[in-house]
């Protein structure tokens, strides 16, 4: 399993936990720091610091006889895991029909801190404006990152319109909170959020919410592509196919 350690594009002690996860993973009873130095050649000082350090984590166990085994941290990793794979499962064919009917990307996206990362995308017709577009966006300026923004608390806005330093990367760009509580209601109203060329110029998305059983929004989805071809096509007829397609993964989700 151990990777050339000559290899630049590695980080030798990461690499070396991950050897000793996999080796503690393949034993039903808890091992011990001498067991995995004399199994895997490797100095028991750099085992026992990479095992402390798992262990603060909660991704290993420290039994009383000071032996390890997998720790429930793991499977808190693992669930979110199965569940972003659930949900492009249950995504990919409607998403996959709804860009074949439009002719744009569609794309899934989930919050990740302060930022919207695309998880799935089925391309449409080309665009280079579309292609551009790196897999990861922040909030204020994305369709699918204001569905997400929309149903943060007030407290919560503050913080992130205060805490972070927001671009201007277009005269339509929303970064200041006050400009974004004028548009809140509308989006929560509607579950539809607008990107109206406030990424790039030339591009437009328009985004709803995907919902779990319970309500609670568990990603977006969006439709991106030129503004003059959404708006040829017609953009009331796009948003509602595309809250259409929200609403049926949302209705899937209770299989997740």
């Amino acid at each position: 399993m151990r990777h050339d350690m000559n290899d630049t594009n590695y980080i030798t002690m990461i690499d070396r936990a991950f050897e000793i996860l996999y080796y503690i993973s393949n034993h039903q009873d808890p091992v011990g720091i001498s067991q995995i130095a004399k199994e895997l050649d490797l100095p028991k000082a750099n085992i026992f610091r990479i095992l402390n350090t798992l262990h603060k984590w909660d991704i290993v166990e420290r039994s009383e006889n000071d032996k390890y085994i997998l720790g429930k941290g793991l499977i808190k990793y693992g669930n979110k895991a199965k569940e972003r794979m659930n949900l492009i499962s249950i995504s990919s064919p409607i998403v996959k029909k709804l860009s074949q009917e439009i002719g744009e990307t569609v794309n899934i996206g989930i919050k990740y801190e302060e930022n919207v990362l695309t998880v799935y995308s089925e391309e449409g017709e080309s665009s280079s404006l579309v292609s551009k577009l790196i897999p990861i966006s922040p909030l204020n300026c994305s369709s699918m990152g204001k569905i997400f923004l929309s149903h943060a608390t007030e407290e919560e806005l503050l913080k992130y319109f205060s805490s972070n330093e927001l671009e201007k990367r277009t005269i339509n760009t929303i970064i200041d909170i006050k400009d974004f509580l004028k548009i809140k209601g509308s989006i929560i109203e509607e579950d539809i959020a607008f990107d109206h060329e406030e990424y790039e110029y030339g591009l437009s998305c328009v985004a709803s919410a995907i919902k779990d059983i319970d309500g609670k929004i568990i990603a977006a989805i969006s439709v991106s592509g030129p503004t003059s071809r959404l708006k040829f096509k017609g953009m009331e007829k796009i948003k509602q196919k595309l809250m259409d397609c929200a609403k049926s993964i949302s209705e899937s989700t209770k299989y997740i």
